[in-house]
């Protein structure tokens, strides 16, 4: 069965990858080898970005995250800044970014319920080596700032690891291109990906099927997608 799946994952990515390009995804920096003061700084600087990014790319392709996380810091000196300033402030600088207001409004909560916790703002804390999986699953989760199906998307965009959210946004785009029987619940197609794709191939199918979900011409690129099929 994950062989069949796969190859059908594999068709479907190949498929929107021409349409909307291959997913973006940031890659983490490596932990500098010298103590050098600016070193260390600029690397936490990235890897703190990888993690706002996920946060603000939620509910939508990954990609939309990415560019808003640049935005951001094009205006702001570090997330700490992004955390005080008013919300109209960061939405006028996302511009006309799909659901901005939104978007701001969960980096916010996200940002403060980090802050409160940790004392500090250091979001690059949760990408080095010594925050072993299990401890950062837990500490999200402690956050109570994500739902289930969020946190999924945060530990597969920033992280790595192999989770799918349970999503019906994707769960109907799933059914509509065939990738999953008629009648799969949104945990069922969670799990089904789980077990029969790895974490990049899972990256690549969260994007598009959230890119066709949220595309207003959403039901025309399908139908043309089942025609070719």
């Amino acid at each position: 069965m994950s062989d069949s799946l796969k190859k059908k994952v594999e068709a479907f990515v190949q498929t929107w990858d021409q349409h909307y390009g291959k997913p973006e995804r940031p890659a983490v920096t490596p932990q500098p080898s010298s103590a050098d003061a600016a070193a260390v700084t600029a690397v936490a600087a990235k890897n703190a970005q990888v993690v706002a990014a996920a946060a603000l790319g939620l509910h939508g392709p990954p990609v939309e995250g990415i560019e808003a996380a640049r935005r951001l810091m094009q205006h702001f000196v570090d997330w700490n800044e992004v955390r005080v300033a008013r919300p109209q402030t960061l939405v006028g600088v996302l511009g006309k970014q799909p659901r901005a207001t939104e978007r701001v409004a969960l980096l916010h909560r996200f940002l403060e319920t980090f802050f409160l916790k940790r004392r500090k703002l250091d979001l690059d804390f949760l990408l080095k080596p010594e925050t072993k999986p299990p401890e950062l699953r837990r500490f999200l989760t402690e956050l109570q700032v994500f739902d289930r199906e969020e946190l999924a998307a945060v530990l597969l965009d920033a992280f790595r690891q192999r989770f799918f959210p349970p999503a019906d946004p994707l769960r109907d785009v799933a059914e509509q291109t065939g990738l999953v029987p008629r009648k799969t619940t949104t945990l069922q197609m969670a799990k089904r990906f789980e077990l029969g794709l790895d974490e990049g191939l899972l990256y690549c199918l969260y994007s598009h099927l959230y890119a066709l979900a949220n595309d207003s011409d959403r039901e025309k690129l399908l139908a043309a997608y089942k025609k070719k099929k």
